[in-house]
C-alpha cells in the first residue's frame, strides 16, 4: 500500500514542483506564490519523512521561505529594470537638450533646413475683467509667428 501511495503522489509532486518554478512570474500574486510553495514543501516534507507531521510542517515552512526568496528576487529585478530605464531616459533627455541648445545657438532650430521668417498678426482683445478684478479696456495685441 505504501508503494502505491508513493507512485500516486509522484505526479502531483511533479506538477507542484513545476508550478513552483513558474511562480516567480510577476503576474502571480505574492500570496499565491507562498501558497504554492508552502503546499509543495509540505507535500515533499510529508513524502521524505514517510508521513510524519513534523516533516510536513518543516516542508511547508521551507516552502514559504522559498516563496519569499523568489518574491524578493523578482522585486529586485523589477527595481533594477526600473532604475536602468529611468537613467536611460534621463541621459537621453540631457542629450536631446544639448542638441536643441546647440542648434538654437547656431540658429537652425529645425532640422529640415527651412528658413523661417517672422510674420506679425494683430489680434483684437475685447474688454474683460482680470483675475484680480481690474477692468481691461479693449485693445489690440501683436503676435509674432515664424513662417516659412
Amino acid at each position: 500500500m505504501k508503494a502505491f501511495a508513493r507512485k500516486a503522489v509522484g505526479l502531483p509532486v511533479l506538477i507542484a514542483a513545476t508550478s513552483l518554478a513558474s511562480t516567480s512570474c510577476s503576474s502571480v500574486p505574492h500570496a499565491a506564490t507562498n501558497a504554492v510553495a508552502a503546499s509543495t514543501g509540505a507535500l515533499l516534507g510529508h513524502e521524505f519523512t514517510d508521513g510524519e507531521p513534523e516533516g510536513a510542517l518543516l516542508g511547508a515552512a521551507a516552502g514559504v521561505v522559498t516563496g519569499e526568496v523568489l518574491h524578493h528576487v523578482q522585486q529586485s529585478k523589477e527595481a533594477k529594470a526600473f532604475t536602468t530605464g529611468y537613467n536611460k531616459g534621463r541621459s537621453d533627455e540631457v542629450k536631446r537638450l544639448y542638441w536643441v541648445q546647440k542648434n538654437l545657438h547656431r540658429g537652425d532650430e529645425f532640422s529640415d533646413g527651412a528658413d523661417l521668417f517672422p510674420a506679425y498678426y494683430e489680434m483684437p482683445v475685447p474688454e474683460h475683467v482680470s483675475s484680480d478684478g481690474t477692468i481691461i479696456e479693449p485693445h489690440t495685441e501683436v503676435i509674432e509667428v515664424l513662417e516659412p
